[in-house]
């Protein structure tokens, strides 16, 4: 592979090619070109480097507002297990469960309804902290 990346800079020209600027002609053209140049930089170079700096900044904020959001809703979790823990949701759960009839309790059982109810339940409780939080 370094043999073929050799050759290939060996037998390929890359030529860099210059103006020379001779005479009056010359002269003139070497001004033209200077302000070319700045015409190419006020009016090409300055909007692509704000265009750049645009979009490399709504990235950043965008990054950041990810974040700081991913922070919130750890802390609402942190926040709503323990409104969780103390309201003994699931001891609630089980101690209504009790009331219904063997089959109806083991049907939800099977189907983990009560389990869904619970996660329900927890994400509300999330949901309602983190609208304390906002």
């Amino acid at each position: 592979m370094k043999n073929i990346i050799f050759c290939l800079f060996l037998f390929l020209p890359f030529m860099a090619l210059g103006d020379t600027y001779q005479d009056a002609g010359g002269a003139s053209q070497m001004v033209a070109d200077s302000f070319g140049e700045m015409w190419d930089f006020f009016f090409d170079d300055v909007p692509s480097m704000l265009q750049r700096l645009t979009g490399w900044l709504i990235v950043w904020v965008v990054k950041a507002k990810l974040y700081f959001q991913l922070e919130i809703i750890q802390y609402s979790w942190g926040v709503a297990k323990v409104i969780i823990a103390d309201l003994n949701i699931m001891s609630q759960i089980t101690a209504q469960m009790s009331l219904l009839p063997q089959d109806v309790r083991q049907a939800c059982v099977d189907m983990r309804f009560f389990d869904g109810m619970n996660l329900l339940l927890n994400a509300y409780m999330t949901k309602f902290v983190m609208n304390f939080i906002r």
